[in-house]
Formats: structure tokens, C-alpha cells, sequence
């Protein structure tokens, strides 16, 4: 969801402040993310411009965003040259890092809807791309610079506060068989961080808020945003969430995969969109970030704990 954002605010101001010699004709600013307060700027000219319409400009919220967006910035830097696919690359980056900006990523948010509403060839395309995209991302070196610098994976601490949120809160609202699927995601997933698993560079939030697609005479070029959460894990994590748009897609993205699969990626990658559904049910209820309709339904479509089938 986005909203008007014409007034004078602390984000326009910083952008003032920072780049005085760029205009715009009108700005939006999100009202979705979690740890990001994010204003776009339409219309762009002048010589801050940079010769580019449309600016989106990231304004971190806590200590950690902040901490972490010179490291995404580099990384992005270093991938640009090595994918096909739309990345954020940050062209507006003032001193003292507290906000950085790129040229807005085209393209139609990729919701389920869209993708099935689009012809065959254009989703074989887009599985392709995907594929190369993950891959590209998961065969990184992650001991040379500056993928070195990603932290470790965040799923150990993300499952202590989903544990907490379902047993302090879930039970006023969850029926007990709710309540038993719950702890069953929680379980399963403990049990894999306590297994030897491939470490890779994931994105860590491959979905449909964070996937466009830019359709053209050709076919179309996908594009992916919000690297915030990136981190060093199981190549499978990045699979999990594209199971919004159905298992066919999952195994058609996978067969375009070049990175290293095993026997029990694909039930990985469903026990992780279990655990997704389960911290957006925490995070509305701790944070208010996510809608209970979209976070009900999300856990709803992955009660099952047996991944579905093409």
C-alpha cells in the first residue's frame, strides 16, 4: 500500500538536505514494510537526478536496517555485473549513510494473481530467470568481500520469538488442532537448524512484495527487491515462499536451478513457508505488520505438513 506524500516531511527533508539540486513532481511513500520507511520520488529532474524519473529512497527504522545498509549496498554493487535480473542498485547514497536511493525497479508487482494470469511462455521465461537469479546469488563466495560481511542466517532468533508468540498468545485465538500444527512448524524447523546444511548468500524474502515482473514486446524481465534481510543459509530458504504461486512454479524455477540440490530440498523449502506463515500470524500479532486475513490465510494454505505436488 502506498500513500500520498506531497507535505514537507523528515524523509523529503533529509532528501533535500542531501541532494539539493534534485526535484520531483510528486512522491508516495509505503506503508508495508517492516524495517524500512520508504518514499518514492516520481517525476525526478535536475542535475541530482542523475538522468533517472523515478527514485525510491529507503530510510531505515532500527539500529540493525542502519547497521546493515552500507553491507547491502556493496553486495548489491558486486551482483550488478553478474545477473540479468532487475536489482536495486544505489546510485543516491549521502554521507553518513543514514538513507540511500536507486532507480525504481520496473515492472507489476508479481502476485499470484498476476503470474497466473500470464501466458505459458512468459511463465517459462520467468522460471528461467528465477533459476538463474538464485543461482547466481548462491554460488557467491562467501569468504571473499564483500559477501563475507552478510551475517549469519537470522532463522534461530526468528524461531525463538515465533516459539514465544505461540505459546503466550496463539491459544486465545488458535483451536487446538491450530495450536498442535503450530508447535509441529516450530519442531520441524528446529530440528533442521540443528542438521549440517549448505550455507549460501540468500535474499532471505523471495515473494511476491519483493518480485516484479517488466513485461515487454519480448517477453518480460524479472526484477527483485529489499535485500535487507540477506544472510548466510540453506540454499532452500529462498525456494520456500515461491510456493505462494504453486508447487509447478517451485519445480519449474528448480529446474532451471544450477546451484546444489539434494534429495530433501523441496520438503526444506515447504517446512520453511510453513515457518513464513507462522511469523506473519507473530507478526501481526506482535507488530501489526501484516493484515490477520493475509497472515490467517497464509497459514491456512500450509497446514498441510506434507509439501504439495505439481
Amino acid at each position: 500500500m502506498t500513500s500520498s506524500h506531497q507535505a514537507d516531511s523528515p524523509e523529503l527533508d533529509a532528501i533535500r538536505a542531501a541532494f539539493p539540486a534534485l526535484q520531483w513532481e510528486s512522491t508516495s511513500r509505503t506503508e508495508e514494510g517492516w524495517d524500512h520507511a520508504v518514499v518514492f520520488c516520481h517525476g525526478c529532474s535536475g542535475p541530482d537526478a542523475g538522468g533517472h524519473q523515478d527514485l525510491v529512497f529507503r530510510f531505515p527504522t532500527d539500529e540493525q536496517s542502519s547497521a546493515q545498509l552500507p553491507m547491502e549496498i556493496a553486495v548489491l554493487e558486486h551482483l550488478a555485473d553478474q545477473v540479468d535480473a532487475a536489482l536495486p542498485h544505489y546510485t543516491h547514497v549521502p554521507e553518513g549513510g543514514a538513507f540511500a536511493g536507486y532507480p525504481m525497479v520496473r515492472g507489476e508487482r508479481l502476485t499470484p494473481d498476476l503470474y497466473q494470469r500470464l501466458p505459458t511462455t512468459e511463465k517459462t521465461m520467468l522460471a528461467a530467470q528465477l533459476g538463474a537469479l538464485l543461482a547466481a546469488l548462491h554460488i557467491q563466495d562467501t569468504s571473499a568481500p564483500p559477501i563475507d560481511r552478510v551475517p549469519h542466517s537470522y532463522q534461530p532468533e526468528n524461531l525463538d520469538f515465533v516459539r514465544g508468540i505461540v505459546e503466550n498468545n496463539l491459544p486465545s485465538v488458535f483451536t487446538d488442532a491450530e495450536m498442535h500444527t503450530a508447535r509441529e512448524i516450530c519442531d520441524e524447523v528446529g530440528a533442521l537448524q540443528s542438521t549440517l546444511l549448505p550455507r549460501v548468500l540468500l535474499h532471505n524474502d523471495v515473494y511476491e512484495r519483493h518480485l516484479y515482473w517488466d513485461r515487454g514486446p519480448g517477453g518480460g524481465r524479472l526484477g527483485l527487491i529489499d535485500f535487507t534481510d540477506m544472510c548466510l543459509g540453506d540454499p532452500a530458504v529462498d525456494f520456500a515462499e515461491l510456493y505462494e504461486y504453486g508447487p509447478r512454479f517451485v519445480e519449474d524455477v528448480l529446474a532451471r536451478y544450477t546451484g546444489r540440490v539434494d534429495d530433501t530440498f523441496l520438503d526444506r523449502a515447504w517446512t520453511y513457508q510453513r515457518l513464513a506463515a507462522l511469523y506473519m500470524i507473530a507478526g501481526h500479532l506482535y507488530y501489526g505488520v501484516e493484515t490477520w486475513e493475509y497472515a490467517r490465510s497464509a497459514f491456512d494454505r500450509c497446514r498441510s505438513p506434507h509439501r504439495p505436488r505439481a
